[in-house]
Protein backbone atom coordinates (compact mmCIF):
# COMPACT_ATOMS: atom_id res chain seq x y z
CA UNK A 1 0.00 0.00 0.00
CA UNK A 2 1.31 3.00 -0.89
CA UNK A 3 1.66 6.29 1.40
CA UNK A 4 2.30 9.39 -0.82
CA UNK A 5 0.06 10.56 -3.59
CA UNK A 6 1.67 12.60 -6.36
CA UNK A 7 0.69 14.81 -9.18
CA UNK A 8 2.72 16.42 -11.98
CA UNK A 9 1.70 19.43 -13.39
CA UNK A 10 2.42 23.26 -14.98
CA UNK A 11 2.64 26.28 -13.20
CA UNK A 12 3.53 29.18 -15.91
CA UNK A 13 5.54 26.49 -17.92
CA UNK A 14 7.49 24.93 -15.02
CA UNK A 15 6.96 21.30 -13.92
CA UNK A 16 5.63 20.76 -10.87
CA UNK A 17 5.69 17.67 -8.53
CA UNK A 18 3.11 17.68 -5.86
CA UNK A 19 3.75 15.29 -3.35
CA UNK A 20 1.07 14.74 -0.46
CA UNK A 21 1.55 12.08 2.44
CA UNK A 22 4.65 10.51 3.65
CA UNK A 23 7.80 9.27 1.33
CA UNK A 24 9.52 6.47 2.60
CA UNK A 25 10.97 3.29 1.66
CA UNK A 26 7.98 1.85 -0.18
CA UNK A 27 7.22 4.95 -2.96
CA UNK A 28 10.97 5.93 -3.42
CA UNK A 29 11.03 3.88 -6.76
CA UNK A 30 7.26 5.19 -8.19
CA UNK A 31 8.01 8.81 -6.89
CA UNK A 32 12.11 8.47 -8.49
CA UNK A 33 10.31 7.42 -12.16
CA UNK A 34 8.41 10.25 -12.08
CA UNK A 35 10.55 12.66 -11.19
CA UNK A 36 12.32 11.40 -13.82
CA UNK A 37 9.28 11.48 -15.93
CA UNK A 38 8.71 14.64 -15.69
CA UNK A 39 12.49 16.28 -16.08
CA UNK A 40 11.91 13.77 -19.41
CA UNK A 41 8.79 16.07 -20.38
CA UNK A 42 9.49 19.56 -19.37
CA UNK A 43 13.46 19.93 -18.97
CA UNK A 44 16.27 19.66 -17.05
CA UNK A 45 14.56 21.51 -13.79
CA UNK A 46 11.72 20.90 -11.38
CA UNK A 47 10.16 21.89 -8.76
CA UNK A 48 8.71 19.66 -6.14
CA UNK A 49 5.96 20.71 -3.83
CA UNK A 50 6.54 19.60 -0.63
CA UNK A 51 3.24 21.36 1.17
CA UNK A 52 1.50 17.99 1.32
CA UNK A 53 4.42 16.06 2.56
CA UNK A 54 3.97 15.21 6.00
CA UNK A 55 6.86 12.98 6.05
CA UNK A 56 10.18 11.94 4.56
CA UNK A 57 12.13 9.57 5.71
CA UNK A 58 16.46 8.49 4.51
CA UNK A 59 15.25 6.82 1.71
CA UNK A 60 12.88 9.64 0.37
CA UNK A 61 15.66 12.24 1.29
CA UNK A 62 17.98 9.95 -1.24
CA UNK A 63 15.59 10.09 -4.14
CA UNK A 64 15.78 13.76 -3.68
CA UNK A 65 19.25 13.55 -3.99
CA UNK A 66 19.67 11.45 -6.78
CA UNK A 67 17.49 13.12 -9.10
CA UNK A 68 18.86 16.65 -7.61
CA UNK A 69 22.40 15.03 -8.71
CA UNK A 70 21.01 13.92 -12.00
CA UNK A 71 19.14 17.28 -13.06
CA UNK A 72 21.92 19.16 -12.18
CA UNK A 73 24.72 17.01 -14.48
CA UNK A 74 22.11 17.64 -17.15
CA UNK A 75 22.08 21.30 -16.52
CA UNK A 76 19.29 21.46 -14.47
CA UNK A 77 18.19 22.05 -10.82
CA UNK A 78 15.59 20.56 -8.46
CA UNK A 79 13.86 22.83 -6.40
CA UNK A 80 11.89 22.40 -3.01
CA UNK A 81 8.79 23.98 -2.73
CA UNK A 82 6.86 24.90 0.54
CA UNK A 83 7.93 22.35 2.95
CA UNK A 84 6.36 21.68 6.30
CA UNK A 85 7.77 22.29 9.31
CA UNK A 86 8.88 18.54 10.27
CA UNK A 87 10.05 17.92 7.06
CA UNK A 88 11.98 21.41 6.82
CA UNK A 89 13.51 20.25 10.00
CA UNK A 90 14.67 16.89 8.09
CA UNK A 91 16.41 18.80 5.79
CA UNK A 92 17.81 21.10 8.21
CA UNK A 93 19.05 18.36 10.34
CA UNK A 94 20.47 16.03 7.48
CA UNK A 95 22.25 19.60 5.66
CA UNK A 96 20.54 19.15 3.15
CA UNK A 97 18.62 22.45 3.47
CA UNK A 98 21.73 24.21 2.46
CA UNK A 99 21.98 21.76 -1.05
CA UNK A 100 18.43 21.97 -2.19
CA UNK A 101 17.41 25.42 -3.38
CA UNK A 102 14.27 25.54 -1.26
CA UNK A 103 11.32 28.32 -1.64
CA UNK A 104 8.39 29.38 0.42
CA UNK A 105 6.04 28.94 -2.05
CA UNK A 106 5.71 26.88 -5.82
CA UNK A 107 5.08 30.38 -6.91
CA UNK A 108 8.62 31.87 -5.42
CA UNK A 109 10.22 28.70 -6.97
CA UNK A 110 8.73 29.46 -9.89
CA UNK A 111 9.79 33.23 -9.88
CA UNK A 112 13.51 32.02 -9.19
CA UNK A 113 13.64 29.32 -11.89
CA UNK A 114 12.61 31.96 -14.53
CA UNK A 115 15.66 34.39 -13.34
CA UNK A 116 18.11 31.12 -13.00
CA UNK A 117 16.73 30.48 -17.01
CA UNK A 118 19.60 31.37 -19.39
CA UNK A 119 18.42 33.92 -22.21
CA UNK A 120 18.30 32.66 -25.43
CA UNK A 121 20.98 33.39 -27.85
CA UNK A 122 20.59 36.81 -30.08
CA UNK A 123 20.10 35.40 -33.43
CA UNK A 124 22.91 36.54 -36.06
Amino acid sequence: MFNIDLSVGDFDGHAVVALRGELDLLDTSDVASHLIAAVAAYGPSIIVDLAGLRFIDSCGLGVLVRVLRWTRESGGDLSLAAPRRQVRQVLGITGLIDVFSVYPSVKQAVRAAKLARPLPAPAV
